[in-house]
């Protein structure tokens, strides 16, 4: 991920992204599209979970259920090559669609839930089989897709086993 002449580096490096520049206020005041987001694990889980439940918080519609519905269809689905070598995954359009077949791929015991990690290893995850969400994020930005390693899935499975919904390994 750190040669801009791979397809990683080619996807990660633009704009450049190293762990001083991406915890910088100049950063946190940019305004890149699917860059840079900042929130709260709080934060992100209330989104998801508003999308898991039709799309509306505190009475504002952020996304219509017509929108959640056509996002959340599978377009695309195989090995994903770039972040996670050859990971089965499947993707709607801007979410990653649940899947069971790997660990990394797998967001819930329900087949309909979606979400979409983020740098460094977050994570926000919609289930609207159970109309919930969840979030995790970190302190700190450290470069990497996974850098947080095994945590948001580990999290996501202990999420629902307190649920009381097993998740297999």
């Amino acid at each position: 991920m750190r040669d801009p002449t791979t397809m990683q580096g080619a996807a990660f490096l633009n704009p450049p992204q190293d762990r001083a520049a991406v915890n910088s206020r100049a950063w946190r005041a940019a305004e890149i599209p699917s860059v840079n987001g900042h929130g709260t694990a709080r934060a992100l889980a209330r989104i998801y979970g508003a999308l898991a439940r039709g799309g509306e918080i505190d009475g504002v519609e952020i996304l219509n259920s017509e929108t959640i519905a056509r996002a959340t269809v599978e377009e695309a689905a195989g090995p994903e090559r770039l972040f996670l070598g050859a990971v089965p995954m499947r993707f709607g359009l801007g979410f990653v669609l649940s899947d069971d077949t790997h660990r990394y791929a797998r967001l819930s015991p329900n087949r309909r839930a979606f979400g979409h990690a983020g740098g460094g290893g977050s994570l926000g995850m919609a289930d609207p089989d159970l109309k919930i969400g969840c979030g995790f994020t970190m302190n700190e930005m450290h470069a990497g897709v996974v850098s947080a390693g095994a945590t948001p899935t580990v999290l996501i499975d202990a999420f629902y086993e307190a649920l009381g919904y097993g998740v297999s390994a």
